[in-house]
């Protein structure tokens, strides 16, 4: 059975699950992988030249000479573009090869599923946008995460981080993983929850521990 990849089968998960399960020869994966690199990176890149996640640089506006400052920023719109690039490999590349260690399933597959995992956080990142731009909030603010709740019942920046990361659109990735997991794999649903959580948890660890690390003190 031929498996074309495509985006828009994220939106019919139970039949895309099957089809992939039987396929035996996928067809346009290649061409997805490059498109969500560079979406993951354009994404990124706005959010550098829009200042998300620029606190740890935002208290040189006072401390700087402008020259210095605006340095300063192009390094970190630079370090945005690389962390999208980053990021969408980790997500494409990474976090499959721990899958089908653990799930034994075929490594090509769950690239294919990751796609759709990688789109579902990239569309998260799109409303970061309104954020910054409205309400002049960061990332872990985001109403549709728990980060707002983390701020109530915390004031350590790593736990509000990492409270922020849980969100609907993490929830719905985790969702998608789960499912083909157990449309591909023949091992125990409970392990493959437990698989899929903690994977999870270490890129949101990794994610909340770099945005508690105080850039400035670097420069």
């Amino acid at each position: 059975m031929v498996y074309q990849s495509r985006i828009f089968h994220l939106f019919k998960p139970k039949t895309t699950f099957f089809q992939l399960g039987k396929a035996e020869v996928i067809y346009g994966l290649k061409m997805r992988l490059f498109l969500m690199i560079l979406f993951s990176t354009v994404i990124f890149t706005l959010e550098g030249l829009l200042g998300i996640g620029s606190a740890s640089i935002s208290k040189t506006l006072t401390l700087d000479p402008k020259g210095i400052f605006e340095w300063h920023k192009a390094l970190f719109v630079m370090g945005k573009t690389l962390s999208g690039i980053v990021y969408s490999v980790c997500i494409l590349y990474i976090a499959p090869l721990v899958f089908s260690v653990f799930a034994d399933v075929s490594y090509r597959k769950l690239v294919v599923i990751q796609v759709f995992v990688l789109f579902i956080l990239l569309i998260e990142h799109i409303t970061y946008f309104p954020l910054v731009l409205w309400l002049n909030l960061d990332w872990y603010s985001s109403p549709l995460s728990f980060g707002v709740i983390g701020q109530y019942i915390t004031t350590i920046p790593f736990l509000i981080a990492l409270l922020g990361c849980l969100s609907i659109f993490k929830i719905w990735g985790i969702y998608i993983q789960y499912k083909s997991l157990c449309a591909l794999s023949e091992k125990n649903r409970i392990s493959l929850l437990i698989l899929v959580i903690v994977v999870n948890l270490i890129f949101w660890g990794i994610t909340a521990l770099f945005t508690d690390i105080d850039f400035y003190r670097l420069f």
